[in-house]
C-alpha cells in the first residue's frame, strides 16, 4: 500500500507538509538546526553534526511519502549517518559552504558560555543516557524515545532520571571548584 503525499500530524503536533518543494524547504529550515543540535548534543562536532544532518535529508527526500514522522525518522537516520563517519572523520578547516538563504545550520548554532559547559556535561554521561537526554531536549515524549531507541518507557525515565542526577552533580561540582 502506497502512501499518497499529503499531510499528517505525528503525535508530538508537527505537521508533515505534503511533498512539494515549498513544503520540504519549510521542513529543512525548521529541522535542519534544530537536528544539528540533536547531533551535538550526542558528541557530534558542529561539522559532524551538520553533514549527518544534510545526509539524512537527502535520504528523506528519496522516501518522503513513506515517512510517518519525519522529526524522529530524521533523528534516528542522522544519528545513524554520525555513526557511520567515524572511519571517515576529518575536521575541515574552512568554513562550511553557506546556501543562498541562510540554511546552513552553523551559522544558526551560537553556543554561548552555558551551552558550551552542559554540552560539555553531557559528554561525560554514558553513550545511552545522552541519547535519552538529546531525544527529550527536542520534546520528545517518553513512548516517541521509547520507540525510537527500542527500549521500553520505564527504562527512558530511569535513564532520564540518573543523567539528570548526574548533569546535576558535573555542573554543581563546577560551580563549587570555581567559587574556591
Amino acid at each position: 500500500m502506497t502512501r499518497k503525499p499529503t499531510q499528517a500530524t505525528s503525535r508530538i503536533g508537527f505537521e508533515k507538509p505534503a511533498l512539494t518543494s515549498s513544503g520540504f524547504e519549510d521542513l529543512y529550515r525548521v529541522e535542519m538546526p534544530q537536528l544539528t543540535r540533536f547531533l551535538i548534543r550526542l558528541g557530534a562536532s558542529p561539522y559532524e553534526a551538520a553533514d549527518a544532518s544534510h545526509e539524512a535529508f537527502a535520504v528523506a527526500l528519496e522516501k518522503w511519502v513513506t515517512i510517518r514522522e519525519p522529526r524522529a525518522w530524521l533523528r534516528t537516520v542522522a544519528h545513524r549517518c554520525y555513526l557511520r563517519q567515524a572511519s571517515r572523520r576529518d575536521t575541515p578547516h574552512d568554513p562550511v559552504p553557506d546556501r543562498p538563504g541562510g540554511t546552513c545550520p552553523i551559522g544558526q548554532i551560537f553556543l554561548h558560555e552555558g551551552n558550551q559547559r552542559v554540552l560539555a556535561a553531557l559528554a561525560q554521561l554514558p553513550p545511552l543516557q545522552r541519547h535519552v537526554m538529546a531525544w527529550t531536549q527536542d520534546g520528545f515524549a517518553d513512548a516517541e524515545i521509547a520507540s525510537a531507541l527500542g527500549m521500553n518507557e520505564p527504562a527512558v525515565r530511569k535513564n532520564r532520571s540518573r543523567a539528570r542526577l548526574r548533569l546535576q552533580e558535573i555542573l554543581v561540582g563546577e560551580v563549587s571548584s570555581s567559587d574556591e
